[in-house]
């Protein structure tokens, strides 16, 4: 009787070592899975896959595009570039966040004490150069790339699901969408003008082609853009030296200015040096008066939720008359 109770206990122990086993294992996976579910791999516009939080809470924006499109749709910052091309209402919202340097040159050890989980950059060497010391610190840093109207949607729609708000990426998306659709119906049909770009700086000016962001809202608007007809690096580069004996060969019908810097008289000495230039005195856009500085906030930096307002620009120039959007 005493062994038959005594196979009876160590059977119950048994099934309560078994049980209590099982509950141990299934808390110790679980808080792997649900680690395992909070991060998952993205590809950015540097071909590098990054693993990233599904919902980072501590971000830093290293650029006023991608920080603008960030805020657009529900998004906060931890860190910012110090710069003043920004909306009035993205500026007065990150009026207080700690700012981590200019885009070009941004404060690695500022960065790093701020403690993100994730970092939003550009896909350009100055911010490339940081991947090394970020990588050691355990803090990834996504590279985008804002070079067209396509990538300011497909950016909105990838910031909605980093924030949890994809309605709200989609309604900005839509706003975006209705009015390139009524401005591009407007301009359909009209005769496209011969165009250049020109980027100034007081130390060089080059040529957008429609590899830039500009160079693509000329390319769909219809207009003709002359640094695409002579640019011999196979369409490859967004923007190509200035050629002033070229750009007197193409004579285009308008040239449009942006410049580095917001600062009218750095604006207008770019502006008058290039209009009062022998080789372009003869140009029909200088004849003409059709040489046209582009507003600083919309063009000097992808314009991100305000790319309507920049096609609105654009097309009043290129074909006057048109209605209003």
């Amino acid at each position: 009787m005493s062994q038959k109770i005594s196979r009876i206990t160590v059977g119950i122990i048994i099934l309560l070592l078994a049980a209590s086993t099982l509950f141990l294992f299934k808390g110790q996976t679980q808080p792997v899975a649900n680690q395992a579910a909070a991060r998952y791999r993205v590809t950015d516009s540097a071909g590098r896959q990054v693993e990233i939080p599904r919902r980072p809470q501590r971000v830093i924006v290293l650029n006023a595009s991608n920080l603008e499109l960030f805020y657009a749709v529900g998004g906060t910052v931890v860190g910012r570039p110090s710069t003043e091309a920004l909306p009035p209402a993205v500026k007065a919202a990150v009026q207080q966040v700690p700012a981590v340097g200019i885009t070009p040159n941004p404060d690695i050890e500022q960065i790093i004490a701020l403690k993100p989980d994730l970092i939003l950059g550009v896909n350009m060497p100055f911010h490339y150069n940081l991947i090394p010391v970020l990588d050691k610190a355990g803090i990834p840093i996504l590279l985008q790339a804002l070079g067209n109207y396509q990538q300011v949607i497909e950016t909105l729609q990838f910031y909605g699901q980093l924030t949890g708000q994809p309605d709200q990426a989609a309604a900005a998306i839509a706003r975006i969408e209705s009015r390139y659709e009524a401005i591009i119906k407007n301009s359909k049909d009209r005769p496209a003008p011969k165009v250049v770009v020109v980027w100034g700086t007081p130390e060089s000016f080059h040529m957008a082609t429609s590899r830039s962001f500009t160079g693509d809202l000329v390319n769909r608007l219809g207009a003709v853009n002359v640094a695409d007809q002579g640019n011999s690096s196979g369409g490859q580069m967004g923007y190509v030296p200035l050629s002033m004996e070229y750009v007197a060969k193409q004579n285009p019908d308008m040239i449009f200015l942006i410049t580095h810097s917001p600062d009218e008289k750095t604006s207008r000495k770019i502006r008058d040096e290039l209009a009062n230039h022998p080789a372009w005195r003869g140009l029909k856009a200088v004849e003409d008066n059709q040489v046209h500085l582009l507003p600083y906030n919309l063009f000097a930096v992808n314009p991100g939720t305000q790319v309507g307002e920049a096609l609105t620009v654009l097309s009043g120039f290129l074909f006057p008359g048109e209605a209003k959007q």
